[in-house]
């Protein structure tokens, strides 16, 4: 899904305010938003790639801001490394398997990690491509000027989701009005997925784990 809205967080609370009159304080709003683009991010599968080359004798390497360890899916490795006689061909790509800390990992290429990091095990000997496929985690917002990362079609995930919060919180909680807009939120991502595959069944991308690659922009 394309990250393409100009929307900004201030248009979303004012058109909130609009529909649903509330007297919470932008910083508590704030909170909620960054809660509901995780939400959304994660009922959405909206998913990155990150590749890097490793280097002799390096096994921690860092991650792009928007990936956390727990959200990777997959990590392939190069069947060939990098040399001066072999500039260009990473042959093959081979998935290595997620650390398990009651498995013994006796096979060759497992990644473990932590907040920022992976590592790579054993430790790599020479230059390799590592392709990570990971569940994308959203900007957090912090100002009324940031812009919602997030498709302009479904704005209205953040404002349905937003709603459902003021209208379960306070002293006097409207649980019929939350629901409703909790089935909304529901409906619009039902809608979403279906769409995407949709769109996956008529142009299909196939990522073959086992592909050559023979760019020399590698």
């Amino acid at each position: 899904m394309a990250i393409v809205s100009r929307t900004t967080v201030g248009q979303v609370l004012d058109d909130i305010q609009v529909r649903l009159p509330h007297e919470y304080i932008d910083d508590t709003l704030f909170l909620w938003i960054n809660e509901t683009m995780k939400k959304i991010y994660k009922d959405l599968a909206i998913q990155e790639q990150y590749s890097f080359n490793t280097r002799a004798g390096q096994d921690l390497y860092v991650l792009p801001d928007d990936c956390s360890i727990d959200m990777v899916e997959h990590v392939t490795k190069s069947t060939k490394a990098r040399t001066q006689d072999n500039p260009y061909d990473w042959g093959n790509f081979q998935e290595i398997r997620s650390y398990l800390p009651n498995e013994k990992m006796h096979e060759d290429g497992y990644f473990d990690g932590r907040e920022g990091l992976i590592a790579l095990y054993p430790t790599p000997k020479d230059i390799r491509k590592i392709d990570i496929y990971y569940l994308k985690k959203p900007k957090l917002v912090t100002r009324r000027e940031d812009f919602i990362e997030l498709d302009d079609n479904y704005i209205d995930l953040v404002k349905y989701n937003v709603m459902s919060i003021i209208a379960m919180s306070g002293y006097n909680p409207d649980i019929e009005l939350a629901n409703e807009y909790i089935l909304l939120y529901n409906n619009l991502v039902m809608k979403a997925n279906e769409n995407k595959h949709e769109q996956q069944q008529r142009y299909p991308v196939i990522r073959d784990l086992k592909r050559s690659i023979r760019s020399r922009r590698g």
